[in-house]
């Protein structure tokens, strides 16, 4: 009886994981492919005949990423996508979020036309990739070397960014946490967010390890699910007359931070 009883669930978990390996195949041909195809040529445009070369560039980023996430709806329609209208109204702020899975700097960059954030700077030196982050102005992990004057440079124009109405988001742990509370993170972006008085975004994100798990390389596409983001709090420092220190405005991002966290 037990032989019979695994016998039946074969096929179905083969379906599945065909199922998955279709979804996988499909992203990763549009990772490749769509940009060769699709983007390329654009791209080529923002990078030398664009008058605004990082805006525009930001500008394709989110819209090859809302072509990934509508590729996602429609082979994995079991996983849901909700994202309230005040999060994609969200200017001129820094945003912090949760780190769950590597589909969340996409999704943030997918909602966000125009963005930066903080990448590790290892893959500033990859051919093509490390050409279309530098082109869009995200800002090195740390700058060493050569990378130094770039960051400076970033920096220096990140207060006329977020006036023009571009957002910095940021993962502040630095690297994907499987929910549990921090204890502490970088704080460079609340002294960005001091330096250029923008307010400040908890964000939280839920949900997308469900659909690429963290360490696997197939998208889990069959299980019923909703990826979801939402706005945990809004920290608007009085800048002007009680100006915090970055000491204070971190005790209060940490404390919202945690109180998203399940």
């Amino acid at each position: 009886m037990a032989e019979m009883h695994s016998s039946k669930h074969q096929p179905a978990h083969f379906t599945a994981r065909l199922a998955d390996w279709f979804v996988t195949l499909t992203c990763w041909t549009w990772f490749t492919l769509g940009f060769i195809c699709c983007f390329s040529l654009p791209y080529a445009y923002a990078a030398f005949l664009a008058k605004d070369s990082e805006t525009a560039t930001q500008k394709l980023n989110s819209l090859f990423f809302r072509v990934l996430f509508a590729i996602l709806r429609v082979t994995a329609p079991s996983h849901r996508l909700d994202i309230p209208p005040e999060i994609e109204a969200i200017r001129s702020s820094v945003i912090v979020c949760n780190h769950l899975s590597y589909l969340d700097p996409l999704l943030l960059i997918r909602t966000f036309p125009r963005h930066r954030t903080i990448v590790k700077t290892r893959f500033f030196s990859l051919p093509i990739f490390g050409q279309v982050i530098t082109r869009a102005g995200y800002i090195p992990a740390s700058g060493e070397g050569h990378f130094a004057r770039f960051m400076l440079q970033q920096l220096e124009t990140m207060p006329s960014f977020l006036r023009s109405g571009g957002n910095l988001f940021v993962f502040p742990e630095g690297t994907r946490n499987r929910g549990e509370k921090a204890a502490t993170f970088h704080p460079g972006a609340l002294k960005i967010a001091r330096l250029c008085q923008a307010p400040i975004y908890i964000v939280h994100i839920e949900n997308t390890e469900v659909l690429f798990p963290p360490g696997k390389f197939l998208f889990n596409s069959r299980r019923k699910n909703t990826i979801t983001l939402r706005v945990v709090d809004r920290i608007q420092p009085d800048y002007q007359n009680a100006p915090p220190s970055v000491t204070e405005l971190e005790k209060q991002v940490l404390e919202a931070y945690n109180q998203g966290s399940p």
